[in-house]
């Protein structure tokens, strides 16, 4: 039985690898976009309420404009909730290599 246990935890060593590679990839594109989405989202949210404003347009547009506002805001804090996803299936696989 401890064979069939260690032969399994060489296999599953180079996922522990793989995992922790796309952690580290995931994590370094989401810190990178998520300034860009969020400058991204702010511009949109301002000329949005700008044009509100100004009355250029109308309130079914202005609502529109506003959800695609926060539907770019969004979309890094669903990265990042993917990477505590993946980081969570790391160290489930860390500690069946411990064990």
């Amino acid at each position: 039985m401890g064979l069939i246990k260690l032969i399994i935890k060489l296999l599953v060593l180079p996922l522990i690898v793989a995992v922790t590679m796309i952690q580290w990839v995931g994590i370094f594109f989401t810190q990178f976009s998520t300034v860009i989405f969020n400058l991204l989202a702010g511009l949109m949210f301002l000329i949005t309420i700008a044009g509100w404003m100004f009355g250029i347009s109308a309130g079914a547009e202005t609502l529109r404009l506003l959800a695609v506002a926060f539907v770019v805001f969004i979309i890094p804090h669903i990265a990042e909730w993917l990477i505590v996803r993946i980081a969570v299936i790391n160290y489930g696989l860390r500690d069946f290599i411990k064990s």
